[in-house]
Parts: C-alpha cells; structure tokens; sequence
C-alpha cells in the first residue's frame, strides 16, 4: 500500500497528498489569495516543481467583470479585479486564458528559446521569467462559465505527461472551491451594491426572517431632486438616469467617506444613515453627517459649472438631516422582504427636508440634531411640520457655502 498512488501513475511526484489537503482543510478558506498561496506550498512539498501559479475567474458584479491571483515563486502572491471591458484588451485577445475560457479546452505551449513570430505579449513575458512550459486548465462551472488555472515551471526539461496528468486531475480537484470561493464573492458583491455592507453583513449573519431587526440610534440624511418631474418630462431618458447617476453617485462618495450608508434609493430621494457606535457619540456622527452634505453640495456645484457650459439640466436638491433612535428591522410581505428603518425619526428627517422648498434653502436641520454641533449656524424660526405634532425649531449653516444657497 505504501506505493498505493491515486491520481496517475507512480512515477514522479505524487498529487494525494494535495488532493486530501483540498478535501479536507482547504475547503475553510474563503480567501482566493489564501487559497492559491497554500496550494503552491502544498505542490512545493509534494515535489512538483511549478513556479508560476494563477487562477482567473468570471464573475456577476456590477463593478468588475472578474477576479485574478497570481503566484510566482519569485514575486509572491497578487490579486485583484478584472475591469469590465478587459475582455478587449491586448493582455486577454488572443491569450492562452482567452483560448480556455472561449474552447473549455486546456492550452499547453513549450516556451522556445527563441521569439516565435506571432506570440502573445504573455509569452515573451513567460521567457523573460525563465518559464520552459506553460500549461492553461478550464474549470468550467454554472451558465457555461470557465474560470482557468495556469502552471507554468523552469524546469528545463518542461512537464512531463504524468504531471500534465496530475495537474488535469488537480485542476478538477480546485474547481469547487473556486466556484464556491466565487460565489460568495458575487453573493457580498451584490449584497454590498444592493442593499450596502451593513445591511449585507446582518443578512449573511442570519438576520433572514421577517421581523428580525434590532433598535440603532443613528443621524439621517434624507435629500431630494428639485423639479424631478419637470424634469423627468422634458430630458431624454438617457440624460435623465445621467443626471440621477451624478447626483446620487456624488452624494453615496460624500457619505460614504464619513461612514454614512445609503438604505434606500426612493425614485429621486436618498435616505442614509449615520450609524451611532456603542459609544453613543452623537457629536462626532452628526459632525460627519454634515460634513458629508456640504461635500456633496460643493461636489455638486462643481458638476453644476460643467454642465451649464454644456447646455445640461442643473443637479438642484433640497436636504434634511436629524438624528434619533428607530427600529431597524426586516419587513415586508412573505415573499418579499426589505431592510427598513421604522420610527418618528425618519418621518421627521424627511419633514425637513420638504420645508427647504419653502424656506428657500437647501439644508435645513433639527434642532436636535444641531445641538451636537460645533459649527456656526443660524436659526430659521419654529415650524410646523406635516405629521408632527408640534412646530419644530429648524436651523441651517451659518456661511454662503453652497449647502446655504437657494435651492
């Protein structure tokens, strides 16, 4: 039993090893890059001599098409995405990947000491590294998708068919756990573009049923486009979502950076929340908050120039900030279940927010919400807010930044 191999013939290294470390221990790690650095000590200690180790894979994102690790025994371990519209770059057209992921069927080249003519960039690059062969492996998955593992060694006689061999066989071995791996990379990716990390990471840690919620005390932002309608009749469609894009991608940037998290894109209006710590800071949140609307506003001015000079819609809103503590919980009907905020608090952000419009300003806050400040600001009077039972005193920012224009 002891010269007992399981995966090809008994000549050379042997894989078994590998493939019990990839059944058993392997299968803990949600980290590719963790993943493709073990495997390369596993094959060193089993005595394959690779030298170059990757992995490519496809993915469903909104923001990259992709993801790549890459080992060498030279340069250590890298990742990262693959762009969108990488597929027509000079790195992948006509590349061994390209080959793989377009047939589903392996690529093997012996790297010649010569410049061949018509190689690919990637070839050369392989020669100048002391690569001898070179070896690309499909791994294909769901809806007709291959993500590839490529070896490559130094070795000067090349690989031989027994390691082609076990590398076919390691390649069927590491498909699973890269699909699984990508799955739940796609799975967070589209949690986090969808509803935001936050939100993602409570439904990852089970936070599934409806009613599952617990209390927060957060500041809120809640803005809105001036004139949508107007303009929703009059731009084309296309301008239009332009527009909608910039104001909303300037705003998330300008939260986002100060630790705010969108919870709802509702047609032209945004709500975000501050979150407020166990440390109950509710100075430094409602600061942050701030600082984040008049960013935006200034973003957004600078935008404005741009597209006056090019005979574009103007990017106009009105915005409310308050801060309290509401319920955040899972809602909705059986079959369809949101992530909301319930409270008197988000009623009374949005209240505000409606009284820039007559009060001729852009940013208006409660007064419980200024109280936290120690910026200059300056009180507009006491207003009775529909759905409030009584008038609220309402303050704005004190200078003639543009979060202090008329709206």
């Amino acid at each position: 039993m002891s010269n007992f191999t399981l995966f090809g013939s008994q000549i050379g290294w042997s894989l078994d090893p590998v493939a019990a470390w990839l059944l058993t221990d392997a299968r803990s790690s949600g980290d590719p890059a963790e993943l493709i650095e073990a495997l390369s000590a596993q094959l060193d200690s089993a005595g394959a001599h690779v030298d170059r180790l990757a992995v490519m894979s496809r993915t469903l994102h909104p923001q990259y098409a992709g993801w790549s690790v890459r080992w060498g025994r030279k340069n250590g371990i890298h990742s990262g995405a693959i762009e969108h519209g990488a597929g027509g770059s000079d790195a992948y057209v006509g590349s061994p990947v390209q080959y793989v992921q377009d047939n589903h069927r392996p690529f093997r080249q012996h790297i010649a000491a010569q410049v061949q003519e018509g190689e690919h960039g990637l070839v050369r690059d392989l020669r100048k590294a002391g690569i001898t062969d070179y070896l690309a492996l499909p791994m294909p998955y769901g809806a007709n998708l291959v993500s590839v593992l490529t070896l490559a060694t130094t070795r000067p006689s090349g690989m031989s068919e027994e390691d082609i061999e076990r590398f076919t066989a390691l390649a069927n071995l590491l498909a699973p756990l890269i699909e699984i791996i990508g799955a739940r990379r796609t799975t967070l990716g589209l949690l986090n573009t969808f509803v935001g990390p936050r939100i993602g990471e409570r439904i990852l840690h089970g936070q599934v049923k409806r009613g599952d919620g617990e209390r927060i005390d957060a500041a809120f932002w809640y803005s809105d486009l001036r004139g949508f309608t107007n303009l929703s009749e009059s731009l084309p469609t296309p301008e239009l979502l332009s527009l909608l894009n910039d104001y909303f991608e300037y705003c998330a940037s300008a939260a986002t950076a100060r630790g705010g998290e969108i919870l709802q894109f509702i047609g032209d209006a945004i709500l975000i929340v501050f979150e407020i710590g166990k440390c109950g800071d509710r100075a430094n949140v409602c600061a942050a908050a701030l600082e984040a609307a008049v960013d935006a506003y200034d973003s957004i001015a600078v935008a404005n120039h741009r597209r006056k000079r090019t005979g574009h819609a103007l990017i106009e809103f009105g915005l409310g900030l308050h801060v309290g503590t509401v319920t955040h919980a899972n809602v909705g009907s059986p079959d369809r279940l949101a992530f909301n905020v319930v409270g008197p608090a988000v009623n009374m952000t949005a209240r505000i927010q409606s009284m820039t419009k007559e009060l001729h300003t852009s940013l208006l806050m409660s007064a419980e919400f200024a109280k936290h400040l120690r910026t200059p600001l300056k009180s507009v009077g006491c207003h009775d807010l529909r759905g409030v039972a009584s008038a609220q005193e309402l303050f704005t920012v004190a200078d003639e930044s543009p979060a202090s224009s008329t709206g």
